[in-house]
């Protein structure tokens, strides 16, 4: 579903250039769950950037259904991003104002899309929080705003999720709650990339994905 051949990014820090990745060679198969790890500023989050459209390579090709999409437009991207791709960061990036089913509804408003309420419901009950609809964010626990944000990833009905440390700020016990989350989506066909410094939950992905110094050590 994906492929990146020879992928380089460079970053212009003053007179400095940042190598963040160095020729990453790497496929990624439709409903696949792959977990990426790595120390920090090993190119983790670049890398997961440029998988989702949300920055672009200095070199190399990246095709997403075989589509290259290197020397898209911005507008194209988007459209890509809309229909292809969820996103979940460590900081959940809800919006206080807004109740669990507006922020769960908020891309379709940027997208113009219609979807009717019990469709949007249905996915907030699928993550456990039919109860707390019209709940803020202020009135729920880190755990709750991870699967809030989870339901907003969905809501669009992506092909595959990109995580970034979707526990990084989270116990023990809510760490489990959305790995499992995560995983079942998985098992319903969505394609999952998680990238995490819990190794534990690493190695439960169907592969592993080392990178180091923005090289692919390997994966397993």
């Amino acid at each position: 579903m994906i492929e990146l051949k020879g992928i380089e990014k460079i970053y212009n820090r003053g007179n400095e250039k940042v190598h963040a990745l160095r020729g990453i060679d790497l496929g990624i198969g439709r409903g696949e769950f792959m977990s990426v790890v790595g120390p920090s500023g090993s190119g983790k989050t670049t890398l997961l950037h440029l998988l989702g459209c949300l920055d672009t390579p200095t070199g190399g090709t990246l095709t997403i259904d075989g589509i290259e999409v290197v020397n898209m437009r911005e507008s194209e991207l988007v459209r890509i991003r809309r229909s292809k791709i969820g996103f979940v960061f460590q900081h959940f990036y809800l919006i206080p104002g807004l109740s669990v089913y507006e922020n769960v509804k908020l891309p379709l408003l940027f997208g113009r899309t219609e979807k009717k309420i019990d469709e949007i419901v249905s996915l907030i009950d699928l993550v456990g929080l039919k109860s707390r609809l019209h709940h803020t964010p202020n009135q729920l626990s880190g755990g709750e705003m991870q699967r809030v944000a989870i339901a907003r990833a969905l809501v669009n009905n992506p092909e595959f999720i990109l995580a970034d440390e979707p526990t990084g700020n989270l116990d023990t016990e809510n760490s489990e709650k959305i790995f499992e989350l995560l995983d079942s989506l998985h098992k319903r066909g969505i394609a999952l990339v998680l990238v995490t410094h819990n190794s534990e939950l690493a190695a439960r992905a169907e592969r592993i994905i080392r990178l180091k110094d923005g090289r692919l050590q390997g994966s397993d």
